[in-house]
């Protein structure tokens, strides 16, 4: 199962609401997170964006439905 995969199983409550800007800012953050990653290491960026797509969709499993709830309440809106 993939990343997108996992993000589209139907849940009661799956929806959150991030403006363009808060979003926009996560990626951007991610990325320059993972050049870093990629830099300091001598790997490539796609090899570490697999690794984080992998490690995060490994936790995301773990997580139960009110654990991800959690989460998804505890997001501060710029």
């Amino acid at each position: 199962m993939n990343n997108e995969e996992i993000l589209n199983i139907p849940q009661p409550d799956n929806k959150v609401v991030l403006s363009k800007d808060v979003f926009v800012l996560n990626t951007l953050a991610m990325g320059i997170a993972i050049q870093i990653l990629a830099k300091i290491t001598e790997e490539t960026i796609e090899d570490w964006r697999s690794y984080v797509g992998a490690k995060a969709t490994e936790q995301y499993r773990e997580l139960s439905a009110e654990k991800i709830k959690e989460i998804a309440d505890s997001l501060e809106i710029l």
